[in-house]
């Protein structure tokens, strides 16, 4: 694992990460947060009178490019509460001296008037509470849709909103997910159930409970096959946040090595020299980075299961008192392709499509990564993963028994891990996710 990435707030700039919390829900923090674009339109009633109506729009790199400006960093203080401090970058302007060949004086005065307001405009920053969050009963609820799963979040406030709109020059609303939960849509993605939920009694079958139910049919009376359903509904479903489809995106240093080899070097005018160009991995938009050694570029598309080998001293909560090193092993179920999009010719300096070569790298995987017949038209580039179990190793069997009975243990992964490929699938598998 070379590198680890969250984003707190959708589609803004990652944050590269030494060592990273692991949840059902992928990585601690991701995607809680998200902007959306209020858009006014104006509707016609009788003719004689209109009203207006108001839609949200997702904000995403590829149809907001200039998502690319913002800056987030997670600020740890000595309290142990934690934030997220964005930053906006101002695109370059023209030098100062530069206006108008003509010398009016007006044009010179609104371009350094122009440069003062950008210039105030990255210096004031903002910060957002992420640990402890914030509180959802002070905040006004309401509802969006993200590729077509629904949920309820709620409005973080309207400092934020003016904030966020005042820079990307028009109306934006700043919302948090807070208790919301996005459905998985199609059945595609859905991991497999974890070994809690595959077990059952000695003897197969489901045991006495669904030897009980089975005797329904003779015993009307008998009302076991409620007690089933109700089992049933007490499992963990799967669920997601702001991601797009699942909760982790896994990419391959092999593949991107294969994506720049397809870019023409960039020539020095001067020199007549050329430099291989290098698509930065941070557009691949990845929550885990592996460096792929030993696989072919590619390989990941038919990666099914991985397990990530981590140490107890990643953790900055998991203290080695005992002075014995605890080594987990998680799974990592791989269930679905990720599809790509113009957001990977985003130039991350300009907040707009990038020039040349860079700006090309979505049509360089047209040609032979439309893999995936669910989405034919679109290359893949990553595959989409869940969080499967964790097992200790390390202490004795009555420590690790008394850990899992106390709580849920904390998963933590670091850069440096050491993943294993333990499962490939025979084909691609094809995602139904009904965009």
């Amino acid at each position: 694992v070379p590198q680890l990435y969250v984003y707190p707030i959708k589609a803004l700039r990652p944050i590269p990460l030494q060592y990273a919390q692991l949840t059902p829900q992928g990585i601690k923090y991701d995607r809680t947060f998200m902007l959306y674009h209020v858009k006014t339109k104006a509707e016609a009633n009788d003719g004689s009178s209109s009203t207006t109506s108001t839609e949200l729009k997702k904000m995403q790199l590829s149809s907001y490019p200039q998502c690319a400006l913002f800056e987030q960093t997670i600020l740890s203080r000595d309290n142990g509460q934690k934030e997220v401090l964005v930053k906006w970058h101002a695109p370059s302007l023209p030098t100062e001296g530069t206006g108008s060949e003509s010398g009016e004086e007006l044009g010179k005065e609104l371009e350094q008037a122009e440069r003062e307001r950008l210039k105030r405009l990255e210096t004031e920053t903002i910060t957002v509470e992420l640990d402890p969050p914030p509180k959802i009963d002070e905040l006004e609820k309401m509802e969006v849709n993200l590729h077509g799963s629904p949920t309820t979040c709620y409005q973080v406030g309207e400092d934020y909103d003016r904030w966020f709109s005042e820079r990307f020059g028009f109306e934006v609303v700043f919302v948090y997910l807070g208790d919301g939960k996005r459905q998985i849509l199609g059945t595609s993605l859905l991991p497999p159930a974890t070994s809690r939920q595959q077990q059952q009694p000695p003897g197969g079958g489901g045991g006495w409970l669904s030897t009980l139910t089975s005797l329904t049919s003779w015993f009307p009376t008998v009302s076991i096959s409620i007690q089933a359903e109700r089992e049933e509904d007490r499992k963990p479903k799967p669920w997601i946040t702001f991601t797009d489809c699942a909760p982790l995106l896994i990419t391959s240093e092999s593949s991107l090595s294969n994506v720049s080899a397809r870019l023409a070097p960039d020539m020095d005018s001067t020199s007549s020299e050329s430099t291989p160009l290098q698509v930065p991995m941070y557009k691949m938009r990845p929550n885990l980075v592996l460096d792929g050694e030993g696989e072919e570029a590619w390989a990941e598309d038919y990666w099914g299961e991985l397990v990530v080998t981590s140490s107890s001293n990643c953790s900055p909560t998991n203290g080695n008192a005992n002075g014995k090193t605890k080594i987990t092993k998680t799974k990592l179920y791989l269930t679905g392709n990720c599809v790509r999009c113009t957001s990977l010719n985003v130039d991350y300096d300009t907040g707009k499509p990038a020039k040349g070569e860079m700006g090309t790298v979505l049509k360089k995987l047209m040609k032979d990564r439309r893999v995936d017949s669910g989405i034919k038209w679109s290359p893949v580039f990553g595959r989409y993963a869940f969080v499967g179990d964790s097992v200790g190793d390390g202490g004795d069997e009555q420590e690790q028994e008394e850990e899992r009975e106390e709580r849920e243990p904390e998963v933590w992964i670091s850069v440096g891990d050491e993943v294993q490929v333990t499962r490939r699938n025979e084909e691609r598998t094809v995602m139904d996710w009904p965009f």
